[in-house]
């Protein structure tokens, strides 16, 4: 009996331990509810917090790629024919146009060609004129009249030949463009595999990149392409799309593009690294300020000021753009969102809203605007 009665006793303590150690956890929870309504300090006075409207912002949907810049028209000069240079006529980074003579190699053998095919042409014209003045007063035979043609219009061929060979000792600019290196000298001997130079119309520039085929049936001529170079921090050129390929790549699954800018600066330069944003959309939708965002989990929150009291609102986020987030849904379009004592503010508190000012140094320092390049 002795022991049943202790364990009686026991049990009631116990009892009376967690009964009385639960009414304190309510009790003590009351407080802190009761607290939180009343603000800081557990008085009355709601507690100052600053507000900024969600403003409707444009945002833009942009596929990212890399591409290479390449000259409109680039290759690589060879001369017509082998020889010794008589002539070097341009500089390494020279504009030259279409048609100017870059080098000249010795013709003095072609020039003795054509005088001597010109003095042949000579003869033959002179010898066919008598023969035509023969057959028309019937004094010579029509052989001998087709003779005299035919030695004519050979003589006539030999000219030419010699003309194009004499040409040939001349390289020209087959475009206007600007010329690479070179470390020919005259009197050096050149073949007709030899790289003279190299002749590049940076006028225009043309880039490559390619882009998923989930994207092909929003791609269409003249879309906005901006370009970012290494070269150039901070510089945005902006161009177009020019052409579309007709097939798909079968390995990548990708489809090639090539955009189009103008380049009357001379600031890019065939072969150069560019990043690419393909411009696929734009789209408005309200945009808050990244520091009064509150995640949880998988879920993103924000206060917002109604009626005096605090409101927790879940939202959808997407773009983030110098320091503000874009809200896709969940936030009404007249919402003030609490942008200070976050961490003193809990749903339900009352508090009293201050809208915030923008800092005047920020008001007054407007964003550099993007240097572009009109792409065709």
């Amino acid at each position: 009996m002795r022991i049943v009665k202790i364990i009686l006793t026991l049990i009631v303590v116990l009892a009376a331990a967690g009964g009385g150690m639960y009414l304190t956890d309510r009790i003590l929870a009351r407080q802190g509810e009761q607290t939180a309504m009343l603000g800081p300090g557990g008085n009355r006075d709601p507690l100052v917090v600053e507000t900024v409207a969600a403003g409707v912002e444009t945002f833009a949907e942009r596929v990212r790629a890399v591409g290479t810049a390449r000259a409109r028209q680039a290759l690589e000069l060879v001369p017509e024919s082998s020889g010794r240079i008589a002539e070097i006529r341009f500089e390494s980074g020279d504009s030259v146009e279409a048609g100017q003579v870059l080098l000249l190699l010795d013709d003095r053998a072609e020039q003795a060609d054509l005088k001597s095919a010109e003095a042949t042409l000579a003869e033959a014209q002179a010898a066919f004129a008598r023969q035509e003045k023969l057959n028309r007063s019937g004094s010579a035979s029509d052989a001998a009249y087709q003779t005299a043609r035919a030695t004519l219009l050979r003589a006539e061929a030999e000219r030419d030949r010699a003309r194009i060979a004499l040409d040939d000792r001349s390289l020209r600019a087959p475009f206007s463009g600007i010329v690479g290196l070179t470390d020919l000298v005259e009197g050096q001997m050149v073949e007709t595999s030899t790289i003279i130079t190299t002749l590049d119309d940076l006028s225009v520039i043309e880039v490559d990149f390619s882009v998923p085929e989930a994207l092909l049936p929003r791609l269409r001529p003249g879309q906005q392409v901006d370009l970012t170079s290494a070269a150039w921090p901070g510089r945005i050129f902006r161009a177009g799309i020019s052409r579309i390929d007709t097939r798909v790549d079968a390995a990548t699954r990708s489809i090639a593009l090539k955009a189009r800018i103008e380049n009357d600066d001379r600031a890019l330069s065939g072969g150069m690294f560019l990043q690419a944003e393909l411009l696929m959309g734009e789209r408005r939708n309200p945009a808050v300020p990244e520091r009064a965002l509150t995640v949880e989990g998988a879920n993103t929150y924000v206060m917002v000021a109604q009626d005096g009291v605090v409101r927790r609102v879940s939202i959808t986020t997407g773009q983030q753009r110098d320091g503000r987030v874009e809200v896709t849904s969940g936030l009404p379009p007249s919402a003030r969102v609490i942008v200070t004592n976050l961490h003193r503010i809990a749903p339900g508190m009352a508090i009293e809203e201050r809208p915030q000012l923008q800092p005047p140094e920020v008001a007054a320092t407007p964003k550099a605007a993007p240097v572009t390049g009109e792409g065709g």
